[in-house]
């Protein structure tokens, strides 16, 4: 019989290998590398933030509990296995979503309204639902906790760049279900070793070859909301960055066009104390000037 593996072991069989093996294949990147590390670590502070909340509330009412001796450190209730957790699945999500490659420049249309409403609305949804079914019976309490979880972070993202998703959805969604499949079969795995255990009496009882649907909604919602994330960060940089640079050429149009009305050749009414009189021709007749003498008195000796 084998025994019950800890929560760092599972780690150590199944969530590290697979980092490794994403981080080997992931190809060189031809973006920013410093941007692409700055979101990946961001979207690990936001998961650490809004996830233990949520987390430490499901462990005290039972949600799921974990055998003797599996796990070794807690801290607010929840195993240091479980906070790993949230920044190894955020590192396959990122590392998958880079070696399918995206593009996160910034296009006409990415800020169309329709698809930026849907996601809100799909997102408030969530919420309210959600919350109704955690309120109907204790049974949905793994079910709509999590959809409560999810769906203001979805609603947020999709009213942010609803138009970027909408228009290129292959890589974010790939990034989403080919680490959550992974993590399905793994976490299906620590079940039934026993690793951890999921309350009956707080799940609808609804399973997929032993592993309960919320499970499986879990790796899915949290994969949905790393994937989003990453492309939304560096798509936001890049629209940022265009906006920095049309402002700039904004202003040096408007220098150009000061600076053209200005016409340095042509020559100007201004008099020169410098420049030369101009030559008096011997042949025409001087005009008199007033001297305030009158010629008689000169005749006249006077």
């Amino acid at each position: 019989m084998i025994p019950t593996p800890t929560y760092l072991q599972f780690h150590l069989v199944f969530s590290l290998p697979a980092l490794a093996a994403l981080w080997a294949l992931a190809p060189r990147y031809s973006g920013s590398r410093r941007r692409a590390a700055a979101g990946i670590a961001v979207l690990v502070g936001i998961a650490y933030a809004y996830t233990t909340p949520w987390i430490a509330y499901m462990i005290r009412r039972g949600a799921w509990s974990y055998a003797d001796g599996a796990v070794l450190v807690r801290a607010l209730s929840i195993p240091l296995g479980e906070y790993l957790f949230f920044t190894i699945q955020t590192l396959l999500v990122a590392f998958a979503l880079h070696r399918i490659g995206f593009d996160p420049t910034y296009r006409e249309g990415d800020l169309d309204r329709r698809p930026r409403v849907a996601g809100v609305l799909v997102g408030v949804a969530a919420l309210v639902v959600g919350l109704w079914l955690v309120s109907l019976d204790a049974s949905f309490l793994y079910l709509g906790g999590l959809l409560a979880w999810v769906g203001p972070v979805i609603a947020l993202q999709w009213a942010v760049g609803g138009g970027r998703l909408a228009r290129a959805p292959r890589p974010w969604l790939a990034a989403t279900f080919l680490p959550a499949a992974y993590l399905w079969v793994a976490d299906r795995v620590a079940i039934g070793l026993g690793t951890w255990r999921i309350a009956p009496e707080f799940t609808t009882g609804v399973a997929v070859l032993g592993l309960p649907i919320e499970e499986a909604c879990f790796f899915v919602a949290a994969g949905l909301m790393a994937a989003n994330g990453l492309v939304l960060f560096e798509w936001v940089l890049d629209r940022n960055d265009r906006r920095i640079a049309a402002a700039r050429e904004r202003h040096g149009d408007a220098i150009d066009r000061t600076l053209g009305a200005i016409d340095p050749l042509e020559p100007t009414e201004s008099i020169d104390p410098l420049e030369p009189a101009e030559p008096l021709d011997p042949l025409e007749p001087l005009e008199p000037t007033d001297t305030g003498v009158d010629p008689a008195d000169l005749d006249s000796g006077r």
